[in-house]
């Protein structure tokens, strides 16, 4: 059924060779504060796609994306909203939701600069050289500013109301009537009836749905150009009478199984127990804080938030009140005994439990309580519930709770959190039982606030900010920071119910223990005089020091920069067809005013010299910074222009934004490289026994019931494969493909040379780039040896959905066999290192890594 959405029908013809993909303009990627993520650029790409072909107007005026809770979907919409400005010149934009939090959220989110949620450039919206602004308003003026982005914010009850009943200062139908205006609806599930129209029996809340849903088409059809945007993650596509109604409008899908697939979530895990509610709170807490501990061990700023989910209100109230009391009365001795307990319980099982107990078995108790005293005090602890706990400052709370002043750890709720939460830092919910219903509805909702628990808390480590998962098959203290634990009931009845839930919301959930994959160096290889004797080689690496950067050539960046002619399009008004304009061209040399330069610097926060002299010791002024010949005092922009154009003829406001375009560029060459390790062309040898040993992969157990995993890590048997060294495979499928190709061609690879060994790489030789500071870790080594010659291959099998990120990693491959400079530090000069293509499944890209590695091997 999902074959015929729209989604599907972009996909296929982007697979063509007949459809160029969409690229995302800069002036979207330039003015979000994130980075777009590459399913985000695919939405946008779908995006740009409709809207700019012929039927437009008649096919894709209404335009819904269907993605994962946790997935970005408001970086979509703002996104969206820089492309119909920049593209259309769309300035009137109706956003509206059924609920007042979620206003409140999409308030800092498009429009409080001051918001740690805040979506565009703090810095300002920065479209051709004019800075945009975005305005709140209840009407549109019939005059607009030509730089501004006009946003009202409503919920659909108020929209509905002021189109059907014209009032005074509000929006009306004969208003909209002179002015293109695009609809965003967020939690869009709400405004479409999935009931048949001929039902005689319909709730008052179907009749509802009913009315929104002919006021938005009535809105949307007032002018052609009018645009509806709708976000949902709750598209309920088993209904065949909703389906029906949007199949044609759902223009990019990206489900909660894909995004939980990618890496993009953190691992659910279910924590099960037959224990008071008092002990599942003690127990939770010990948990949340380990995480903390965990982090500060590794430099990590966390504040994990602990979720205590009730049935009711009155029992939130008590577990609330029972919360405090038992943290008031804890001390060093009876923690003691709960920690000894729970040791001796867990100590000969791999589970979070096993690790949690030991870590506190070497801790100092009298810290440790006195730390949750004070983390979870009750100026930490908020209640989600009535009217007198949910004021105004405790909703700011409660959508803050990243944020570094926000002292929250931990937050008691019943339903209110179920839609439009959005958090980061939540590590555990605890279910508290008492009263608690075992039905179908119950374990619905729960699934849904599991859903919205898992977004993934991306952190810096290794001096890296990653947004999705890390450590899913290593063995790793930070897996903790990668997972949200459910603490609930271990009763038959309700995790059936919980299990279908969860599967029905396709949550990926893992038990919380784990099993230990094992791959051994077999005997027999341990005995040859490779493993003995033999070497890896790794290239060398060359510590940058302060003395290092002395000029912007030492940060890979140059003063000069090119800028290209822009190509023109000539379109007669009211006619379809485009014609390129080729015009004779020449290049002119622009050596850079330094006012440009003042002025774009002005405009680029990172370049004040607080900041830029943390990246750039040797600069003793912004003065020195702008007029040394060693940094931009001898700045030039090669433009190319017309023929007949002279730089007289480029006007200020375009100067200044090629600067600006320069000084982006510069400082990504900045950050990159600023003490780093850079790789040289100089390989040296590492014995290898020392890199080649046993190893383990640790394994969440999944789920099976309801997981549908499409890429499962797996052990497999090569005992009586002699050309691999370990006795098993752990590898995924495309990795389990990668070592049948090796096997089909081993026969030939045996023929041509005396030793043939496939070895895995697991995380033990990592080559970095020459003369840049970008390192990674190969799958495999292929070690082959002739009568003259020793053979290092590297080789990598990549999913067909990382290659475009990685093809640094295949550039850095095929290098090892055509550059001139390479130097192995060898006893002999009999040692040569290759690089082959990435090896992936699909029939195009196998070919290629088909023909490369028979052209280079056999």
């Amino acid at each position: 059924m999902n074959n015929e959405i729209l989604h599907k029908q972009i996909e296929e013809q982007f697979n063509s060779v007949f459809t160029p993909i969409p690229e995302v303009p800069n002036y979207i990627l330039d003015n979000l504060n994130h980075e777009l993520r590459s399913y985000q650029k695919q939405a946008i790409s779908h995006l740009i796609f409709t809207q700019e072909s012929d039927v437009a107007d008649m096919k894709f005026k209404h335009l819904l994306f269907h993605m994962a809770t946790g997935s970005g979907k408001t970086l979509v919409l703002a996104a969206s909203m820089l492309y119909l400005f920049k593209k259309f010149g769309k300035q009137n934009f109706v956003f509206f939701v059924h609920t007042d939090a979620i206003i409140r959220k999409t308030h800092d989110n498009l429009v409080n600069t001051n918001s740690s949620k805040y979506l565009f450039k703090k810095e300002g919206i920065n479209i051709d050289g004019n800075i945009i602004t975005i305005q709140l308003v209840d009407v549109f003026p019939p005059v607009p500013n030509p730089n501004t982005i006009y946003l009202k914010l409503t919920t659909i009850q108020k929209l509905h109301g002021d189109l059907e009943e014209a009032r005074e200062d509000s929006l009306t139908y004969e208003s909209l009537q002179n002015i293109d205006i695009v609809l965003l609806a967020d939690e869009a599930h709400h405004y479409f009836s999935a009931t048949k129209r001929n039902q005689r029996n319909i709730s008052k809340t179907e009749e509802e749905i009913k009315s929104w849903e002919k006021t938005i088409k009535k809105t949307l059809s007032l002018r052609p150009k009018n645009r509806l945007l709708g976000f949902s993650a709750t598209f309920n596509l088993s209904n065949d009478v909703l389906f029906e109604n949007i199949k044609d409008k759902i223009v990019y899908q990206y489900d909660l199984k894909k995004f939980m697939e990618d890496g993009f979530s953190k691992n659910v895990m279910l924590l099960r127990a037959d224990e008071p509610d008092e002990n599942k709170m003690l127990h939770g807490i010990l948990l949340n804080q380990y995480r903390k501990y965990i982090a500060q061990n590794y430099d990590i700023d966390l504040k994990p938030i602990i979720l205590f989910k009730s049935n009711t209100i009155d029992t939130s109230l008590t577990a609330h009140k029972n919360f405090t009391m038992m943290l008031d009365k804890l001390n060093p001795k009876e923690l003691d005994m709960v920690i000894n307990k729970g040791y001796n319980l867990y100590k000969n099982q791999n589970n979070i439990w096993s690790n949690m107990f030991s870590f506190y078995k070497e801790k100092n108790l009298n810290k440790v309580v006195s730390d949750l005293q004070w983390d979870f005090s009750e100026g930490s602890l908020l209640n989600a519930n009535t009217k007198e706990f949910l004021s105004e400052d405790n909703a700011l709370y409660l959508n803050s709770l990243e944020d570094k002043n926000n002292p929250i750890r931990a937050v008691f709720a019943v339903a209110k959190l179920n839609e439009g939460w959005d958090v980061l830092n939540l590590f555990d919910i605890v279910r508290i039982s008492e009263g608690a219903s075992k039905t179908k509805v119950t374990t619905d909702s729960e699934a849904q606030l599991i859903g919205r628990g898992a977004r993934y808390f991306p952190y810096m480590y290794n001096e890296e900010k990653s947004y999705n998962r890390r450590f899913d098959i290593m063995s790793s203290d930070l897996k903790i920071l990668e997972s949200l634990h459910y603490h609930t009931i271990n009763d038959n009845s309700y995790i059936q119910h919980l299990e279908q839930s969860l599967e029905d919301a396709n949550i990926q959930v893992k038990e919380d223990s784990f099993e230990k994959l094992s791959a051994k160096v077999k005997p027999e290889f341990k005995k040859t005089s490779i493993f003995k004797e033999g070497k890896i080689y790794i290239n060398k690496l060359i510590s940058t020091t302060i003395e290092d950067y002395n000029s912007l050539a030492d940060y890979g960046a140059v003063a000069f920069y090119d800028i290209p002619l822009t190509t023109t399009i000539e379109q007669k008004y009211g006619e379809k067809a485009q014609i390129s304009t080729e015009v004779n061209r020449h290049e002119v040399t622009w050596k850079v005013d330094k006012i440009y330069i003042q002025k774009a610097i002005q405009r680029h926060p990172f370049f004040q010299f607080s900041n830029l002299k943390k990246y750039m010791p040797a600069i003793s002024s912004m003065k020195d910074f702008i007029e040394n010949k060693e940094f931009l005092g001898d700045l030039k922009l090669y433009i190319t222009l017309p023929i007949d154009e002279k730089i007289s003829d480029i006007s200020p406001i375009e100067k200044l934004k090629m600067v600006e375009n320069y000084m982006e560029s510069l400082e990504k060459k900045i950050r990159k490289n600023y003490m780093k390790e850079r790789g040289t062309p100089i390989f040296e040898g590492v014995s290898f026994s020392k890199l080649i040993n046993d190893y383990q992969v640790e394994l969440s157990k999944v789920n099976t019931s309801i997981s549908r995993m499409s890429e499962v890590v797996r052990s497999r048997n090569m005992r009586d494969h002699n050309w691999y060294i370990y006795d098993k495979a752990i590898v995924n499928s495309w990795e389990s493909s990668f070592i049948d190709f090796i096997n089909d061609y081993i026969d030939e690879l045996k023929q041509k040379y005396q030793e043939v060994y496939l070895i895995r790489n697991e995380r033990k030789v990592k080559i970095v780039e020459i003369d840049g500071t970008r390192g990674f870790m190969p799958d495999f080594l292929l070690y082959l040896k002739d009568k003259s010659c020793t053979y290092q291959v590297f080789l990598e099998p990549k999913g067909d959905h990382l290659r475009r990120q990685d093809q640094w990693k295949e550039d850095l491959l095929i290098s090892l066999s055509e550059r001139d400079d390479i130097e192995i530090l060898a006893e002999n000069n009999e040692v040569r290192l290759l690089g082959i293509k990435f090896y992936s499944e699909t029939t195009k890209n196998k070919k290629k890594f088909r023909e490369d590695f028979k052209d280079k091997l056999l």
